[in-house]
């Protein structure tokens, strides 16, 4: 085995696997070596299913030493947020309510990796139900770069099991930012995909109207090969050229909350991007002050319809989810109908802006990993996330440096509804010439 293999990406691994220079049985091996020496310290798994990754893998070896043409997922370890329907094997949602369910039906994105010879290794961790608050049966997951501090939620499992090495990369879900948040503080790339890209069939609700699903992976690179994986049809786009590429930024009084540190890597790579001869243009976006308003006044009604058949069995949620699923049967009418119309206006006005410029950038968290996750509602984690799942578009997190306490700082990048391909490849570009200011720095795992 190669060493640092948990470093290489899916094409490296697939290239290797067909130059029969490492085994897919090794390779899944060698990621349940590494599940068993860091998660007990990380928490990011609720179920692994390593007898039948194993039986898999040694399928995918067999059909290698065959010479057999595969999917270039073909032999890949992967992992799944914990409401990820699996046919046979437990879903519990991170929540006491599900925990024994197994259901009967497999969730199309995670039958369409199973089409490709993708081995699912597991089911990550997560928030309650995807709700903000961690179940005390399952524990918040850590972050592998600093385990007293907290992985991010709700797809925090993913975030850290792909950080630390645990598979090559992780399907999870996005509401107000639940793939990008985790995704930044642990140091990966994220992709909330554009609204109804991927089908959200097989995934438990936690708000219909907001609800996105998405990979996880370590790099750009990595996220574009999944998403020609799970859509049809989806291949790599020509980038225009440098002089061509308009970068819209927020005003400076947008960034009054953000921290010194996030607020200088970010500094750092507006001088990156001008130096490629992209243009760099502030905008107005007119409903980016009311994005959470919006979306609390969409969510707590949708949840609480989600989970009213459960109500009765309070002592089985976290008080705080609870508190949320009551307040959200007590919302007035009005307000979710006309947070629903300024779901549709302010996508019109985030469509508009981009017709003026091709991409947004700006931080994805105000600041790093806190100790623990923030409460719903008390905390400005979503500030820079939230707007993006109210207008549907394409947005993703990619890693551009770290504090000086070596905790990851996350940079969200914004495209077209339905650019999803394009989007990826810059982030891609971009990425690289972030990456030139973070060699050495090492995680704790």
């Amino acid at each position: 085995m190669m060493k640092k293999w948990f470093d290489l990406s899916i094409l490296e691994v697939a290239d290797l696997y067909r130059r029969k220079e490492m085994s897919p049985v090794e390779f899944v091996a060698s990621t349940f070596e590494r599940l068993k020496e860091v998660d007990s310290e990380l928490n990011s798994f609720i179920t692994t299913l390593e007898t039948e990754a194993t039986q898999a893998a040694k399928e995918a070896e067999a059909a290698f030493l065959r010479n057999e043409v595969k999917h270039v997922l073909y032999g890949i370890p992967y992992s799944v947020k914990d409401l990820y329907y699996t046919q046979g094997v437990r879903t519990t949602c991170g929540s006491k309510i599900l925990k024994g369910y197994i259901p009967d039906k497999t969730a199309p994105l995670v039958s369409r990796l199973k089409n490709y010879g993708a081995i699912l290794i597991g089911k990550t961790n997560m928030l309650e139900f995807a709700y903000g608050i961690v179940h005390p049966d399952y524990g918040q997951t850590n972050n592998p770069w600093d385990v007293k501090k907290t992985a991010g939620g709700s797809s925090g499992g993913s975030a850290a099991s792909v950080a630390a090495g645990i598979g090559l990369f992780s399907l999870g879900s996005d509401t107000g930012g639940s793939i990008r948040i985790p995704a930044s503080y642990c140091g990966i790339a994220g992709l909330k995909p554009t609204y109804g890209l991927l089908p959200l069939e097989g995934i438990f609700p936690l708000s219909p109207s907001l609800d996105h699903a998405g990979p996880m992976a370590k790099g750009a690179e990595d996220l574009l090969v999944v998403m020609e994986g799970l859509v049809p049809g989806f291949h790599s786009a020509q980038l225009p050229n440098n002089e061509d590429t308009i970068i819209g930024i927020l005003p400076a009084e947008k960034m009054s909350d953000v921290t010194e540190e996030v607020a200088g890597i970010y500094k750092e790579a507006l001088e990156q991007v001008k130096k490629t001869g992209w243009t760099v243009k502030e905008v107005e976006l007119k409903y980016f002050d009311y994005t959470e308003e919006i979306v609390m006044n969409v969510l707590l009604p949708e949840a609480a319809l989600i989970h009213k058949k459960w109500l009765p069995r309070k002592e089985e949620y976290a008080p705080l989810t609870y508190k949320q699923l009551e307040a959200g049967l007590e919302h007035r009418t009005l307000d979710y109908l006309k947070a629903k119309r300024e779901l549709m206006n302010a996508r019109e006005d985030v469509d508009l802006v981009l017709e003026n410029v091709d991409f947004l950038l700006m931080p994805t968290v105000p600041y790093p990993a806190p100790e623990e996750d923030p409460a719903l509602e008390e905390d400005n984690e979503m500030k820079f996330t939230g707007l993006f799942n109210v207008t549907g578009h394409p947005a993703m997190t990619i890693n551009a440096g770290f504090t000086k306490n070596k905790l990851p700082v996350g940079l969200q990048l914004v495209g077209r509804r339905f650019d999803d391909k394009r989007l990826i490849d810059t982030a891609a570009n971009l990425g690289k010439l972030l990456a030139k200011s973070m060699k050495g720095i090492k995680m704790n795992v």
